[in-house]
């Protein structure tokens, strides 16, 4: 997974730099967007220490890297609505090889700060829920615990636009909040990716 998001990254500082070399142009950027790209995660205070898995899992923060699937409508003028599917894993947390994959599903209201030129900045809150799922490598056996509970984010976005329906996801930070086996989460996340407008 570290060699796939380094070469990603690659990919996409390249691309920028080309668009960079380009004339601009002004075009209306469209109102409905689908993006799709790479998520990283620090997820802190994961679990408390005397939690549901009895105390197996000692690790109390993690990274986490996945992909993640946004789509973005705009009702009227920049204001619009966003639904965002994550999905972050890390197979080893801890030193015993303790799983933990986090699933988020949240949507909410969203802003497009500016629809002309290369760069289009956007704001959005959403709200949703956050499924956890720890999965414990008990000697021979592993079993899971799950946790499904009420998530929230805030941050933006900052797209480079090569087409007036292609863009470039270079950053979009959140900090996100959760509430996962009866304890409040607070992580930060950074999507990078691809963006298709029509």
């Amino acid at each position: 997974m570290r060699k796939f998001a380094a070469v990603f990254m690659f990919i996409l500082v390249c691309g920028v730099f080309a668009v960079a070399q380009m004339e601009p142009t002004l075009f209306e950027i469209p109102k409905t967007e689908v993006s799709v790209g790479y998520a990283y995660q620090h997820a802190g205070s994961i679990i408390p220490t005397n939690g549901p898995t009895n105390g197996l899992v000692n690790q109390t923060s993690t990274n986490l890297s996945g992909f993640a699937f946004e789509f973005s409508h705009y009702l009227h003028g920049n204001l619009g609505f966003t639904v965002d599917v994550a999905r972050d894993s890390n197979k080893a947390v801890d030193p015993e090889g303790d799983g933990y994959v986090r699933t988020t599903y949240v949507g909410g209201p969203t802003y497009r700060l500016h629809r002309h030129g290369f760069f289009s900045p956007s704001l959005h809150v959403l709200a949703g829920v956050d499924r956890a799922t720890f999965n414990i490598a008990g000697g021979s056996a592993v079993f899971s615990a799950h946790d499904t509970d009420f998530a929230a984010l805030a941050g933006g976005t900052l797209d480079g636009n090569l087409t007036k329906h292609l863009a470039i996801r270079l950053a979009q930070v959140d900090y996100l909040y959760t509430h996962n086996y009866g304890t409040n989460q607070s992580s930060y996340r950074y999507l990078g990716g691809i963006v298709f407008r029509f």
